[in-house]
């Protein structure tokens, strides 16, 4: 199989982007630097077509990094230039990258001359939700400066649209500030240095980062948004807004002492005290269980990325047939992440306490699922000691990816509210067998509809492996999702 050869970024700046949005949106869903072969010759080089693309499930995030040094002259007409130059232009790439992806989807490639295609697909045009980010870059120092403020990050100003950003005589003009700066297009949201590094490490999974980008643009569009002196400032003020219908979000400001009636007017050093409180530490850690889940998704992913990936029951797990199934377990939130994560970690615990060779849970979120029709399969299963295979290891995968396949389905037959099951499954403790080493096993199973040959199939497969009989199951602890043993 063919490894995946992303790239890394051109500039210094590039590459900072792309390392932080590998910890946020995980490898295989971003990609930095992809072309299109809009060429002029067949050995000339393509065009670029962003400086990082973004793609899970329905939501596509195109971002064009822009580091453009700060113009002499006054304030007024350099920060027109630099405006030009930093974000006009990122607008412009942003919604030619917007029109290529609608026309052209399977013309995209990650390298200059467009020999390896987008490994993963696009959504299709229905239901596809773009997020346009302008990285600007290159004002910080002008603006502390000009604010003399040491911090130095761009404000949010709602009201501000368009051409009003560079005009001095429009009405509430203000250079260094950002509200919606192509009205008559789908949103573009601006962020400088400080912004990127603090949004994108505060929410750092693809479900929580889009939220956030969907209620800002609802949020500055629908006039809710007056100020923030930047954008961490802003971060904070949604982040404290939380509740368990809407999660974080701007509220109306109708409704909210704080938005004193007539929209969002964030204070001064929001973000600070924020992170300065109990509350926020608690959060931290409460979140250190989640990042077992991104571990998990890794171990998978990277020998797709890498091309060493080894064949199961005739199967290479590729990017195309293995990506609906990671795509489900990376589009759960930070929160749900901290519970399947601590989860599975349990499983592993007390399937090694317990020396059980075999030790499977079944995990049925009642809500907070970035899909309510998706349960979890986690699965133990310990290479025999008993007994000698006579495939050795492939046997045993063989067999291991069976019983997982027997115990989705079952999980299916008896919760005809879930539509999907993935499960995942992993070698027993080292300390248990005696063997160095393991793998991982992923599949994802979905059920159309139920016919009586396929329940029958069911049956039989679970008389055979034994799955989920009633008299083998234990109650177990309450953790996170609501779990069957």
């Amino acid at each position: 199989m063919e490894p995946i050869r992303r790239g890394e970024g051109v500039t210094k700046s590039e590459r900072y982007l792309a390392q932080l949005a590998d910890a946020t949106f995980l490898e295989l869903w971003s990609y930095p630097n992809t072309f299109i072969d809009k060429r002029s010759a067949p050995t000339a080089e393509g065009k670029e077509l962003a400086d990082l693309l973004v793609v899970c499930g329905d939501d596509v995030i195109i971002f064009s990094d822009k580091s453009i040094a700060w113009p002499s002259g006054d304030v007024g007409q350099s920060w027109s230039r630099w405006y030009r130059r930093a974000v006009k232009k990122s607008v412009d790439q942003i919604r030619g990258a917007e029109r290529w992806l609608r026309l052209f989807p399977e013309r995209v490639f990650l390298d200059r001359v467009c020999s390896q295609k987008l490994p993963i697909a696009l959504p299709p045009l229905e239901r596809r939700r773009v997020h346009g980010i302008a990285v600007a870059l290159g004002a910080q120092a002008a603006c502390s400066a000009y604010f003399s403020d040491p911090d130095g990050s761009l404000m949010v100003f709602g009201p501000l649209k368009g051409d009003a950003h560079i005009d001095a005589n429009a009405q509430g003009f203000i250079p260094f500030a950002f509200g919606d700066v192509d009205p008559d297009g789908p949103f573009v949201h601006v962020f400088d240095e400080t912004a990127l590094d603090t949004v994108l490490r505060e929410l750092d999974s693809i479900t929580d980062f889009v939220r956030y980008l969907n209620q800002r643009q609802a949020a500055i569009r629908g006039g809710r948004i007056v100020h923030a002196p930047s954008e961490a400032d802003l971060l904070a003020f949604y982040l404290q807004y939380e509740d368990e219908s809407q999660g974080a979000h701007f509220p109306d400001p109708a409704g909210t002492p704080e938005t004193r009636g007539f929209g969002i007017v964030v204070s001064p050093g929001e973000f600070n005290a924020y992170v300065a409180g109990a509350q926020y530490r608690r959060e931290r850690a409460e979140r250190e269980p989640s990042y077992f889940w991104d571990r998990l998704i890794r171990a998978f992913t990277d020998n797709i990325i890498a091309g060493t990936s080894v064949e199961i029951a005739g199967e290479l797990p590729d990017a195309k047939r293995a990506e609906p199934a990671l795509r489900i377990m990376a589009r759960e939130d930070r929160a749900m992440r901290g519970a399947l994560g601590s989860t599975f970690a349990d499983v592993l615990r007390q399937a090694e306490r317990e020396a059980q060779p075999r030790f499977a849970r079944v995990v049925l979120p009642t809500s907070g699922g970035a899909d309510p029709e998706v349960g979890y399969v986690f699965l133990v299963f310990a290479y025999p000691t008993d007994v000698e295979l006579a495939d050795g290891y492939s046997q045993y995968r063989r067999t291991r990816v069976a019983m997982l396949e027997t115990y989705c389905y079952v999980a299916l037959y008896e919760n005809r509210q879930f539509k999907r099951m993935v499960g995942v499954a992993t070698d027993a403790s080292s300390r248990m067998t005696g063997r160095k080493g393991g793998s991982e096993d992923l599949i994802a199973i979905e059920i159309e509809e139920w016919t009586p040959e396929l329940e029958q199939q069911i049956q039989e497969r679970r008389q055979w492996f034994d799955v989920l009989n009633p008299k083998n199951r234990r109650a177990a602890p309450y953790i996170g999702p609501d779990v069957l043993p």
